[in-house]
């Protein structure tokens, strides 16, 4: 995949958001970049249905997933990502096992009230502003921008 393929799906992600979430994503990414990451977003907001699967998945012995009322994808607050290190490398020009390359994409984020949830899914970075999924607006579950 070429850069400009990983920024369109990026930005297509990013768009999923609620919409002041999304605004310091993309605030994130700048800085990410002028700090030299190269981040490719590659989820944003997920269905409910969607991350229903991903829960059954886990509980047959797949990937961490949580129920949809506690995963701030449901509310369009939350996006995972993985830094590039080879546009047109496919597959192995995505860094996923560089634990350093998302400690610094967590830490940028803090200036922009993003956070993430530990190095068991260093690669999930959610809103600050809600500090459990207890606190996300009721209104925004299931309910996000295309």
């Amino acid at each position: 995949m070429s850069q400009a393929k990983y920024d369109e799906r990026t930005e297509q992600h990013i768009a999923s958001l609620q919409p002041d979430f999304a605004d310091r994503v993309r605030q994130w990414l700048a800085e990410c970049r002028q700090q030299g990451l190269n981040p490719y977003i590659h989820f944003g907001s997920r269905s409910i249905e969607e991350q229903r699967k991903l829960r059954q998945k886990f509980l047959a012995g797949g990937p961490k997933a949580v129920d949809p009322e506690r995963s701030y994808h449901c509310y369009g607050r939350a996006f995972d990502w993985v830094n590039i290190t080879d546009a047109d490398g496919g597959d192995a020009g995505l860094a996923w096992d560089d634990d350093k390359t998302y400690a610094k994409g967590t830490h940028i984020g803090a200036q922009f009230q993003i956070v993430g949830i530990g190095s068991g899914d260093n690669d999930h970075l959610q809103d600050a502003r809600f500090g459990t999924f207890a606190d996300l607006p009721r209104s925004e579950f299931g309910s996000f921008p295309a």
